[in-house]
């Protein structure tokens, strides 16, 4: 049993639910604001890729590795444990109601900012926890896409 509530697979895993999300959420968004359809779909797109990504990081793991220093590993637990508490990981599992509940394009626009914020975040504390030196880099790969969807959708909103 594991001295840490998170294990690198339940971890990837969330990040599979999240990436999903996210490209249901942008799916849904180009449905409902056509005139931003093409930029809607791209961002869903990405998220595919990424979904890819960490199931393939899934894929090549035990369920018992872990890789990181123990103090990234008690650090980034309790980070995600903090982002669990808060609800900050159930919000970004509700990507389409998410998209649903929006009255208008810049509330749509602000929504995607935050979720932006809230995806990298989370992925952040998820690279502490992977010490080989390519998973990590796969992650900030992510994240480094995450941030230029946060600067496409920031650059719309008034």
């Amino acid at each position: 049993m594991s001295k840490y509530q998170y294990t690198l697979p339940v971890l990837l895993e969330m990040a599979v639910a999240v990436e999903r999300s996210a490209r249901d959420f942008y799916t849904t968004l180009g449905e409902r604001f056509t005139g931003h359809q093409n930029l809607f779909n791209e961002l869903a797109d990405d998220e595919v890729n990424h979904a890819k990504t960490f199931t393939y990081l899934l894929g090549k793991r035990k369920v018992e590795e872990i890789y990181s220093t123990e103090e990234e590993r008690m650090q980034a637990d309790q980070n995600i444990k903090v982002l669990e508490d808060t609800r900050l990981v159930g919000s970004l599992r509700k990507g389409a109601a998410r998209a649903r509940e929006v009255p208008n394009l810049d509330s749509a626009l602000g929504a995607s900012v935050q979720l932006e914020k809230d995806t990298m975040l989370f992925y952040y504390n998820l690279a502490m926890v992977l010490g080989s030196k390519e998973d990590r880099q796969e992650v900030y790969r992510i994240i480094r896409v995450e941030h230029t969807h946060l600067a496409r959708v920031q650059s719309l909103t008034p």
